[in-house]
């Protein structure tokens, strides 16, 4: 699927956030460079077209690793990064082909609520980090409440996205897919009790969009 809508996938996905997705990654790395802890190497993992780990590049990393499930995404990541310190790996979350304790940084960009097994993930996430190391996640989580943030949510990601998505990306199921996704995904508080279970703290969670959109930043305990 991924593959079928890379060439549209970046002006979509801008388009369809209102122009705040690139807003949302600046944030989460100003954050990280508050942090004051130094990132030689960096995992974008479930890196799609490389958005998040061009601005990765502001912590002057000695090495990022793109790592994706679609050989098309990982093509354009290529065009976004210096070939000197960009490493793109074809993998999959749940069986990373990197030695443990490795990484100072990991961070997702939309990219959690497609994983198969979040458990399994967590935990590899959590050993390919080294102890302190950080990890960050941009989302779009299940709403935690009905009520008109609720109903707002599934009229524009039920009814509205995917018939732009699906029309612009020339796809007849993609962006019907994200809505689903996000629909049957979990809580960002559900998802930090994941992390803190699987061996993480919590450092900080901020609400970007609504409850739905948020960016949370935790460390390896």
């Amino acid at each position: 699927m991924f593959d079928e809508i890379s060439p549209t996938y970046d002006k979509l996905n801008h388009l369809l956030s209102g122009y705040q997705d690139n807003r949302w990654r600046k944030s989460a790395v100003k954050y990280l460079q508050f942090l004051q802890h130094e990132y030689p190497f960096i995992l974008d993992l479930a890196s799609g077209s490389g958005d998040l780990g061009a601005e990765f590049l502001k912590l002057k990393p000695q090495k990022i690793f793109s790592a994706d499930l679609s050989l098309e995404m990982l093509k354009i990541d290529r065009q976004k990064l210096p070939e000197d310190i960009n490493y793109p790996v074809k993998a999959e979350a749940e069986h990373l082909p990197f030695k443990t304790g490795y990484f100072d940084l990991c961070g997702i960009g939309f990219g959690v609520r497609n994983f198969e097994n979040l458990d399994s993930c967590i935990i590899e996430i959590c050993r390919v980090l080294k102890p302190g190391g950080r990890f960050v996640t941009i989302e779009m989580f299940k709403p935690a409440k009905s009520g008109l943030t609720n109903r707002s949510f599934r009229l524009y990601f039920e009814k509205i996205l995917p018939k732009i998505g699906n029309t612009l990306s020339s796809s007849n199921f993609a962006y019907d897919y994200l809505f689903e996704s996000v629909d049957n995904f979990i809580t960002v508080q559900s998802y930090e009790n994941l992390l803190q279970k699987n061996g993480f703290k919590i450092l900080r969670s901020k609400n970007n969009f609504l409850g739905i959109v948020n960016t949370v930043f935790a460390e390896k305990m």
